[in-house]
């Protein structure tokens, strides 16, 4: 099935409009991948009406630390326990500590993304997502759009499922997504949108009107303009609150799709109000203290070695968001 953008009239595949939840990284005191709780973390999201789809190996998940052994074990599990119940999205990029200083070998990273993108399209996953490579140099007489587009299209013409770009906030500012790269990409028949995360709606919109009539659709990746973004062309959110206050960022596009966009506007306030309650603290700790006082089996375990909250700190979260959330 497919959603009608009511502001671009375009046909979006019903899996990237709405919420699709950037999963955070459960893991052991070790910081290795903790299976089990990723599983009930799995279902947890599949379990909520509310969430569209899943996006394994986000940014908020820290993406960069991601071995591809890992890439494709966490996938096995998010696979089996979401058991066809709802589209899940994976990460696809070759491995990159995310230090743009510093460069991958470009023929290992492309290697790594066309092998995790099959990996995921045989698997099982609704489609691919690869970031924009700034791990890749750029060679004499190029540039880092050519540079993209070239990866892009590589990866594209290898694997047959459907791809999405991810423009993440923090990236090298030379590979940041323009209107020409845009145009070029979106021509491609299987990428088929990209996640820009930004609160800049000129941008925003100069990127939609670059795809033009292409299949092609935009996620927002700000949810505190995703009400905003909605009016600019998006048509679906990836941000932390996915997994928090999904009831909230679906009530935004429910109102603004029934024409009620003074509700919607309201949902968008209460979004930025809940989301302050994370103010200063790491997405992955923080979503998963609020959701394990939520009665999941969460853990209290960071990827960068981090010491787990404190009760207090925890009892702070919940307290500033929950009447947020009881509202919708």
């Amino acid at each position: 099935m497919t959603f009608i953008h009511p502001i671009t009239q375009k046909n979006i595949p019903d899996s990237i409009v709405g919420i699709i939840a950037p999963m955070f990284t459960p893991v052991d005191s070790e910081k290795r991948i903790d299976h089990q709780k990723l599983r009930a973390y799995t279902k947890w999201l599949v379990n909520d009406p509310n969430i569209t789809s899943l996006f394994w190996r986000s940014g908020v998940g820290r993406m960069f630390t991601f071995s591809v052994q890992e890439v494709k074990d966490g996938l096995d599990v998010i696979l089996e326990a979401a058991d066809g119940k709802k589209p899940v999205f994976c990460g696809t990029a070759g491995e990159f500590n995310g230090d743009f200083s510093t460069k991958a070998d470009p023929q290992c990273y492309l290697d790594q993304s066309i092998e995790l993108s099959l990996y995921a399209q045989k698997s099982g996953a609704e489609g691919s997502v690869l970031v924009m490579p700034a791990a890749l140099p750029v060679k004499p007489g190029s540039s880092a759009e050519e540079t993209s587009f070239e990866y892009f299209k590589s990866v594209h013409d290898k694997t047959d499922g459907p791809i999405l770009i991810y423009n993440p906030q923090n990236m090298a500012d030379d590979f940041h997504a323009t209107p020409s790269l845009i145009s070029k990409v979106s021509a491609l028949p299987r990428i088929i949108g990209m996640k820009l995360s930004t609160t800049d709606m000129y941008l925003m919109s100069n990127l939609v009107d670059a795809a033009g009539q292409n299949d092609f659709a935009m996620i927002a990746g700000s949810e505190c303009t995703y009400y905003q973004a909605l009016a600019t062309g998006a048509a679906g959110i990836v941000g932390q609150g996915c997994s928090i206050y999904p009831n909230i960022l679906r009530h935004i596009l429910d109102s603004f799709v029934s024409g009620d966009w003074a509700s919607a506007f309201q949902a968008q306030l209460d979004v930025n109000r809940a989301l302050d309650g994370f103010q200063g603290l790491a997405a992955d700790t923080s979503g998963f203290a609020y959701l394990k006082k939520a009665g999941m089996d969460a853990s209290p375990y960071c990827r960068d070695g981090s010491a787990p909250l404190s009760q207090d700190t925890v009892d702070q979260i919940y307290n500033a968001i929950k009447p947020y959330c009881d509202k919708y």
